[in-house]
């Protein structure tokens, strides 16, 4: 789960665009009528029938149902994997949520004052119409990862709000309590 600081809020929530998503389910779509569309081309193809025991209506309805079956869970695993992996922008840090298998989950963070560079990619042509693209997030310590979220929405965007809030860190002025010592060094 999520925890945040008392006082953090979230700027901007960011996942992966729409379309990464539409076009794998747009495949899965393909791939569910594809049985039906390779048993037509066979059948005009090579006009050959394949003598079975029993009913083969009933058993290429069982092999179909265990294919749609194989293709849900595929979506689910996908959806579940579009809609957990986030970034969460807030005004001290990003949290990087990311959804490795069904039950692994890894949550990071970075502060904004570790922050060295932020580099987006967009490539393509519909990359740039739709306006994804892949958000690197470098950071100056050696121990570190660098943050990274490919096919991101609005990824300008992103990096405006990541520099805005890294400046508004960088700027803040620390109190500082000034000590005067006399000339015996006591205070």
């Amino acid at each position: 789960m999520l925890h945040l600081d008392p006082g953090e809020k979230i700027i901007i929530e960011v996942r992966k665009h729409w379309f990464v998503f539409f076009s794998y389910g747009f495949f899965l779509a393909v791939a569910a009528i594809a049985p039906f569309i390779l048993y037509e081309l066979y059948a005009h193809l090579f006009d050959f029938n394949i003598p079975f025991i029993g009913n083969a209506d009933t058993l290429a309805g069982f092999a179909y149902s265990l294919w749609l079956l194989a293709i849900w869970i595929s979506f689910f695993v996908q959806w579940t994997n579009y809609y957990l992996d986030v970034w969460y922008i807030t005004q001290k840090r990003i949290i990087d949520v990311e959804q490795k298998r069904l039950f692994h989950r890894e949550v990071s963070s970075i502060r904004f004052d570790k922050i060295q560079d932020i580099t987006v990619e967009v490539k393509g042509l519909l990359a740039t119409f739709l306006n994804f693209g892949h958000v690197s997030v470098q950071t100056a310590s050696e121990d570190s990862q660098d943050f990274s979220m490919k096919s991101a929405a609005n990824p300008e965007r992103i990096r405006k709000t990541v520099f805005a809030q890294h400046n508004l860190v960088a700027e803040r002025t620390q109190p500082v309590r000034i000590v005067e010592k006399d000339l015996n060094g006591n205070v």
